[in-house]
């Protein structure tokens, strides 16, 4: 227990961190709003993150009919997994091949 709050105390500090440094600048530039998504390695997910989270599964859920249940499971579950690949890419590289070409031909106008 005690360790689960902790890690939703952390993810709840780098949170603000973000909401602060990103907010201002995309509702004076862009004009919208910033919500951050704030994910630990454990998994575990911050409060903006859990909003935009039920936001988008009642959505889905109602443009597809499915229980929302399920939509949410979904989704948590392709978050995860795509943690789980930043993580290991992270620890051991990129094992695919990245193509460059055209390389030579490519002029930089300033």
């Amino acid at each position: 227990y005690q360790r689960r709050v902790r890690g939703v105390l952390e993810s709840g500090l780098n949170e603000c961190s973000k909401k602060q440094s990103y907010g201002k600048r995309v509702r004076e530039v862009e004009g919208g709003a910033f919500s951050p998504l704030v994910m630990n390695t454990g998994g575990d997910i911050a409060n903006e993150f859990q909003k935009v989270l039920r936001t988008l599964s009642t959505r889905i859920s109602k443009r597809t009919e499915e229980p929302y249940s399920e939509v949410m499971a979904h989704l948590r579950t392709r978050l995860r997994f795509c943690l789980l690949r930043s993580c290991l890419i992270a620890l051991r590289g990129n094992r695919r091949k990245i193509a460059i070409t055209g390389l030579a031909h490519t002029e930089l106008v300033i």
